[in-house]
């Protein structure tokens, strides 16, 4: 007993014991993923990310708040559920040259979406988040991807060398909301970051976040009329969250 307590003191011991114990932190995680360790793990790296991210951030709102009177904009997005949810990004302004500032040209303009995650509207890794209108008119062999929280993040960039169409996007969100696993996330987490260093990293966060209503539009799968109708069914949308929060206050 006395060798052993000597061993597990020793540099080696002290590196097999934290082997072992992220190994056994990692498995618990693992296993319980899909009931609370993945909304645990959002809360945890959204919080330190905006910690990471604050002096940024910060600078930000003070340009925005300055340049144009506002900082963030808000958007409706269809969340957990098929429920209407409300997102927050960096606004922006025209520079002199007449085109975007570069908070609203790069993936800057996101940042304030961690916020978002702790609030629990969003996850880091999920199906992408779509515009209500295009919930209005996504097929319902798809629903499915509503069942979990729409992410900043999309695993279907992990099956995918360049943008997927929206049924191949669909699919992927269905089969990722039937078994999310922590090694899934990690490994969409991996590949944003190494596609980012190859500047391609604002490309993907934009990733499907809307105009599937528009491409049916433009396909002819959709009437000028089906269109508009899909304006006024995101609007109703928006107008019933709008009188719920009036009757909870």
């Amino acid at each position: 007993m006395e060798g052993f307590l000597e061993f597990m003191a020793s540099p080696w011991g002290i590196a097999i014991f934290t082997v072992v114990a992220v190994a056994i932190v990692i498995f618990f995680f693992a296993v319980n993923y899909r009931f609370f360790a993945k909304a645990v793990l959002d809360f945890v790296f959204a919080l330190l990310a905006l910690i990471v991210l604050s002096p940024c951030i910060g600078v930000c709102a003070a340009i925005l708040k300055k340049k144009c009177g506002t900082v963030f904009e808000s958007v409706w997005a269809v969340g957990k559920g098929g429920r209407p949810v409300q997102l927050h990004l960096f606004c922006g302004y025209q520079t002199e040259e007449g085109g975007q500032c570069y908070i609203r040209r790069s993936a800057i303009m996101y940042f304030p979406l961690l916020a978002d995650v702790l609030s629990g509207k969003l996850s880091i890794v999920g199906p992408t988040a779509l515009a209500l209108r295009d919930g209005a008119v996504i097929p319902e062999q798809f629903d499915r991807r509503f069942s979990v929280r729409p992410g900043i993040f999309s695993p279907a960039v992990t099956a995918y060398p360049s943008k997927p169409s929206f049924e191949e996007m669909f699919a992927f969100d269905c089969n990722y909301a039937a078994g999310r696993s922590l090694l899934t996330d990690v490994r969409t987490v991996f590949t944003y970051a190494l596609r980012a260093v190859r500047g391609e990293g604002y490309s993907l966060v934009t990733l499907g976040r809307a105009g599937l209503a528009e491409h049916m539009l433009e396909n002819g799968e959709l009437t000028p009329e089906q269109f508009a109708e899909t304006e006024n069914i995101a609007s109703e949308e928006v107008a019933s969250v709008a009188r719920a929060k009036m009757r909870v206050g």
